[in-house]
């Protein structure tokens, strides 16, 4: 496996690796959790010795991809303006715009459990997972028509895109963590 990559579980399987060599990996933290299941960053030794993702939007773009089987997405409302500067404060909420599923995952709810753990694997997981933010709001749209600028991070809507986003999708705000 070649770092800084996003695998599933299936591709590792279908690599050659069994079932319990995949759970090794992830016990040993040298295949970092995502926020979906059985999809799977592999980290530079580098990010592995500090526990840290150097480009963790990038990541979650290929994670998302992974997850959805499709690379037709794109990040719309408060995410879009956060990455252009429009907004300044962080809510670490991430709006995905896609053609499948409309879904909230919490991840707000997953970092906290496994930092009242009381091992050092579990409080090294909330850290990484707290890389990508507390929150994906998946809305399922029309992306064909959309605008929006390509980056290496992904795919962001433009203002105007945001602002018919936002009448098409009532965006929830959720309190920051404290």
């Amino acid at each position: 496996m070649l770092p800084k990559q996003v695998v599933t579980h299936k591709t590792l399987l279908e690599g050659g690796s069994s079932s319990t060599k995949i759970k090794t990996m992830t016990i040993n933290l040298s295949l970092f959790p995502t926020p979906f299941k059985k999809i799977y960053y592999v980290p530079t030794s580098e990010e592995r010795k500090a526990t840290t993702i150097d480009k963790p939007m990038m990541i979650l773009t290929r994670a998302i991809a992974a997850y959805l089987g499709t690379n037709k997405f794109y990040y719309s409302c408060r995410t879009a303006e956060e990455f252009f500067g429009i907004k300044w404060q962080q809510t670490g909420d991430i709006h995905v715009i896609n053609n499948k599923l409309s879904r909230t995952i919490n991840l707000r709810d997953r970092i906290k459990r496994n930092s009242e753990k009381t091992n050092y694997r579990a409080k090294r997981i909330s850290k990484i997972l707290s890389l990508y933010g507390s929150m994906i709001v998946f809305h399922r749209g029309c992306v064909a028509g959309a605008k929006f600028k390509e980056t290496p991070y992904g795919r962001f809507a433009l203002k105007s895109q945001i602002k018919k986003d936002r009448k098409r999708f009532r965006e929830k705000i959720y309190p920051l963590l404290l």
